[in-house]
């Protein structure tokens, strides 16, 4: 019978898990609702996320800053599911949200939300920071203009 990838684990290894990056799962599921506006795209996010952690985490540094890397595998999650169609969640925030692209969408929610800065976005999204920044004032550019609050 095989072994669970779990059981492989050591201890120190599972408390790290359980204590730096499970909690961080909502953290995901919003970034993954709102790349696909949707609650199940949400849902595909954080199992897509969480199997890439799984499936390299011996390799995963106890220093590593766990946002950044999870904000980095959900960015990869999305681009594996992201020609999957998906029911829009009727959420106002979602639906107002629609009329950015995703990647204005990504960059403003991993600054604004996540708390990443230009440098470690401009990392995980890929691009210079010159056109994420620009991303990032044309969506407040939009929140403004719509008096959506995030």
């Amino acid at each position: 019978m095989a072994e669970s990838r779990s059981s492989s684990f050591s201890e120190r290894q599972l408390a790290l898990y359980l204590e730096e990056y499970y909690e961080l799962a909502d953290l995901i599921f919003r970034f993954g609702a709102l790349l696909t506006l949707s609650r199940e795209g949400g849902e595909r996010i954080v199992d897509e996320t969480f199997a890439l952690l799984v499936a390299d985490f011996v390799n995963i540094k106890t220093s590593a800053n766990p946002t950044f890397i999870l904000m980095s595998l959900a960015w990869k999650a999305w681009r594996k599911v992201s020609d999957e169609k998906f029911h829009e969640w009727d959420l106002p925030i979602l639906k107002s949200m629609k009329s950015l692209y995703v990647n204005q969408r990504a960059i403003l929610f991993a600054l604004e939300v996540a708390g990443l800065d230009l440098r470690e976005a401009s990392s995980v999204f890929g691009g210079d920071e010159h056109a994420n920044r620009s991303d990032l004032a044309e969506a407040n550019r939009f929140l403004a203009l719509n008096e959506i609050r995030t």
